[in-house]
């Protein structure tokens, strides 16, 4: 399997037109994705209910998203250095850029909902509950994704993975909110 052209995927997984991802590009994405959603969901955790209604809340996930999205940037643009001519790793980044956009995305739901508690439409309580449901229930269900990219048909195994998989990332926001924040 070298190219994978599914038309119902996420906007985070699809080619521009007349591109077609590799399964390898594909990884990435999906990688990508994965790591933004943890750290976003680090950043619903350790929200209050007042820096959810004064907006910091909304905005640590944001700038979660997107400097995770240059750190992630700024690192591939230092390993695709490594044995290639001066120059030579910018065709690479390009693709990478691109890639690595999945990272973003993981924030704009969770953001959106916590900038609705800001104008006090629900509860702060509620918005962070439904912001971190929402991260991880997408990691709870990215092994339906998966099997579909691989041309499997999903399994009683597939959500069991991903509820282990959501487990395994709640894990380590709480981790990393106990020893980092």
């Amino acid at each position: 399997m070298s190219e994978v052209t599914t038309p119902r995927m996420p906007g985070w997984m699809l080619a521009h037109s007349g591109e077609h991802l590799t399964i390898e590009r594909l990884r990435l994405r999906l990688s990508a994705y994965v790591y933004g959603n943890i750290l976003v969901l680090a950043a619903i955790v350790i929200a209050t209910g007042k820096s959810i209604v004064g907006g910091e809340a909304a905005l640590l996930v944001s700038v979660t998203a997107l400097t995770t999205y240059v750190a992630h940037i700024l690192a591939h643009n230092v390993g695709q250095q490594l044995g290639r001519e001066r120059h030579a790793h910018r065709p690479h980044m390009v693709h990478e850029i691109q890639d690595a956009l999945p990272i973003l995305v993981s924030g704009v739901v969770p953001a959106a909902i916590l900038f609705v508690a800001t104008f006090s439409v629900v509860p702060t309580q509620f918005a962070q509950l439904t912001a971190a449901v929402w991260v991880v229930g997408r990691l709870a269900l990215i092994g339906f994704l998966v099997e579909r990219l691989s041309g499997r048909r999903p399994t009683w195994r597939t959500l069991s993975g991903g509820l282990g998989l959501a487990l395994a990332c709640a894990i380590v926001v709480v981790l990393k909110v106990l020893f980092a924040h």
